[in-house]
């Protein structure tokens, strides 16, 4: 599989060429720039950080849009998969299932134009909603604080390289048109995940972020693909 990677920096350039990565600098501010090659291949991974905080929701969804109208000018892009997020479910204490979605969360009018634009123009799409992306750079402990250790809600991670492995097993399995939950299926507190990092490390004290209610539901991910997790406990995630 050849693989084309983009950036919105010069200086990552490199870092994409150093593992096999045709690389291209490109970027929708929201206005797309950049070298239109880059959207001539038969999958694209639609994978952009929303910054709804600082720039507004409707940027991110213009974004999408133009995104989608570069698309349509490709002549070889057969499947689009859009990376979302289990931000879309309200946080209340509830096992959430793909149907379980806020409709007027930005990211699912994101997923929404996905959908619509495949249908109209007959391409294939999937939509997967990661929980908390964890494990190699990305380390809990540097988002807790003491009063993390009474804390018993549980969390939805999952391991990068689990949310790299399960885009590849869809593709290499030909699922499509399908939204799917995926986070690891096993779902510690974050006071298991405080006690773990008070083990192994010393504590990185940053910042207290919300606690989540929710619990994610992956029963749909599973009963269509045969994916097995690298890391299906974040007890056990890997970090730097």
């Amino acid at each position: 599989m050849k693989v084309k990677g983009s950036t919105t920096t010069q200086e990552k350039i490199q870092t994409l060429e150093n593992s096999g990565i045709k690389a291209f600098q490109i970027a929708f501010q929201p206005e797309f720039k950049g070298d239109p090659a880059f959207f001539e291949s038969e999958i694209l991974v639609i994978n952009i950080p929303p910054k709804a905080k600082t720039l507004g929701e409707e940027y991110h969804l213009t974004q999408v849009e133009n995104i989608l109208k570069e698309c349509e000018k490709s002549k070889k892009i057969q499947k689009i998969i859009f990376v979302s997020s289990t931000s879309v479910y309200p946080n209340i204490e509830k096992e959430m299932k793909e149907k379980d979605a806020d409709s007027n969360h930005f990211l699912v009018k994101a997923e929404n134009l996905l959908i619509d634009f495949s249908k109209k123009y007959k391409k294939e799409f999937l939509i997967v909603r990661f929980g908390g992306l964890m494990g190699i750079d990305r380390n809990p402990c540097k988002y807790f604080t003491s009063e993390t250790a009474g804390d018993f809600t549980k969390v939805n991670y999952i391991h990068q390289n689990d949310a790299v492995g399960s885009i590849l097993s869809l593709i290499d399995e030909n699922i499509v048109n399908e939204t799917f939950n995926i986070v690891s299926p096993i779902h510690p507190t974050r006071a298991e995940i405080w006690e773990n990092c008070s083990q192994k490390q010393a504590q990185i004290l940053t910042k207290t972020r919300n606690s989540s209610k929710k619990t994610i539901n992956t029963d749909s991910f599973f009963s269509k693909s045969n994916y097995q997790f690298q890391f299906p406990d974040p007890l056990a995630f890997k970090y730097l």
